[in-house]
């Protein structure tokens, strides 16, 4: 099995929401901490994926309503995606919860590429939009 590398977070993928931006970098340190906990062959692994989604989901929730409060038509589809996720790591869980211990690495590598993906996609083309918005406001 390959090494899994650590999410960094970087100013390019700011959605220029300070709160919203430091919700990631919040999640991007829980990912990494759970790659280290994979790596290591730490047993505390579902105690920290437990801490992710529970901060996942605070997350979501703050970003759904700045999309509500920016009027983002993009909405429905965002937030689609937010539950997806949800859904891939309840399953997830409930496969390992079964004894299906192998599911370790794939859910480790599935958490941090979704993040990165979603962070650097998804959430880029809301942060434009709020941007494009605040501009005009201005």
């Amino acid at each position: 099995m390959n090494k899994i590398t650590h999410l960094e977070w970087s100013p390019a993928i700011s959605v220029h929401i300070s709160k919203i931006d430091d919700q990631h970098k919040k999640l991007f340190d829980i990912t990494n901490q759970l790659i280290d906990a994979f790596e290591s062959g730490a047993e505390d692994m579902l105690t920290i994926i437990s801490e992710l989604v529970n901060y996942t989901t605070v997350h979501f929730h703050e970003e759904q309503v700045t999309m509500m409060n920016y009027q983002f038509p993009g909405l429905t589809l965002h937030t689609r995606e937010h539950d997806k996720f949800i859904e891939q790591v309840e399953e997830f869980l409930k496969d390992y919860d079964t004894g299906n211990k192998d599911l370790g690495y794939r859910m480790v590598v599935f958490l941090k590429d979704w993040l990165a993906a979603h962070t650097s996609g998804m959430d880029m083309e809301y942060a434009d939009f709020v941007a494009k918005k605040t501009t005009k406001e201005k």
